[in-house]
């Protein structure tokens, strides 16, 4: 096993990387590293406010989206406060909760999807933040804008809704939550993105939000210098403005998205449909989970066993090409 090239379907990466442009951009200018970065990275957020049509008064740069949410935790809720998380979603969330002593509930998904319509009973007088994965992850699953907009008007305006879109270029479904153009309405809503995933980015550590001006007014106060490293800003720069480079990962992971899970439907797997570049699988024993993890394994195709986050019957697949995919269906007996 160790001799052999692993094929990584475990962290959501973009399976085919980065824009040739970011690594063109890398390889020429290896000379940056000795240099200090941007204090702030002030060309970035008005290049990703011009793309999204908003202020740049509204957008806030980071070291990757978890970053972005640790400055929210910190920076936005206070220790009398609690917050809601959804069941079976991002593990940042309740970890970095976890981390600042915050209290936090879990509300229960309905069939792998984040209800919005369950969170309502939980809040109280203490709540201040709500956080949304969509898609989600690990489910793939997705909330409509309706049900968005009628869960925004229920829920008082002093709550915090945080949007977490680091999936949403991977998107294809047609009536998927917009928070974007709710914002100027609903001062509550927090949108937060990354560069991670379909701009390929991960190894930069690079994400941004994007709220009501005031809001990023207090991210910003409380945002340490020289985060954003030398090359994480240009090379956000560069891969933002490659929209061709993204359009085609955008249309081939959905394809392969389709042809992998039709695959494993007929084979008799129990799969979620995704919105993302992963498809999460359900066993009804941990023991059948733990015999298809290892047969990936053994033909060095490693996936995220969910065993690691509390879900003991649970897979998530990374979407590869037709090769790898086709091999992924070979050794899922």
């Amino acid at each position: 096993m160790a001799d052999k090239k692993l094929i990584k379907l475990n962290a959501n990466e973009n399976f085919y990387g980065c824009s040739p442009k970011v690594v063109s951009f890398i390889k020429k200018n290896a000379h940056i590293v000795s240099s200090y970065p941007n204090y702030t990275p002030e060309k970035l957020e008005q290049a990703i406010a011009q793309k999204l049509n908003v202020s740049t008064n509204c957008v806030a740069v980071g070291a990757g989206s978890v970053r972005i949410i640790d400055g929210i935790l910190q920076s936005l809720v206070k220790p009398e406060n609690e917050i809601l998380i959804f069941e079976n979603s991002f593990v940042a969330y309740y970890q970095l909760a976890d981390i600042h002593q915050i209290k936090y509930k879990l509300i229960p998904q309905h069939q792998f999807v984040c209800k919005l319509e369950n969170v309502i009973p939980y809040v109280t007088k203490k709540t201040k933040l709500v956080f949304i994965a969509n898609p989600n992850n690990p489910t793939g699953t997705a909330i409509t804008h309706n049900e968005l907009v009628q869960f925004i008007n229920k829920i008082p305006s002093s709550v915090l809704v945080v949007v977490d879109e680091a999936y949403i270029e991977y998107a294809t479904q047609k009536n998927i939550a917009k928070p974007l153009s709710l914002i100027s309405k609903h001062k509550n809503i927090v949108v937060v993105r990354t560069f991670s995933k379909a701009y390929g980015l991960a190894g930069l550590r690079i994400g941004y939000v994007i709220a009501d001006e005031k809001i990023i007014a207090q991210l910003k106060n409380n945002r340490i210098p020289f985060t954003i490293n030398c090359f994480a800003e240009k090379a956000a720069l560069t891969a933002l403005s490659d929209e061709t480079f993204l359009y085609s990962c955008v249309q081939k992971n959905k394809t392969e998205k389709e042809f992998l899970f039709s695959a494993l439907k007929r084979k008799g797997y129990q799969v979620v449909p995704s919105e993302a570049n992963f498809l999460f699988v359900y066993f009804k024993k941990e023991e059948e989970k733990e015999k298809v993890y290892h047969a990936l394994l053994d033909k060095n195709l490693v996936v995220c066993n969910l065993k690691i986050f509390g879900q003991e019957k649970c897979l998530r697949i990374g979407i590869g090409d037709r090769k790898i995919n086709k091999q992924i269906i070979a050794s899922m007996v």
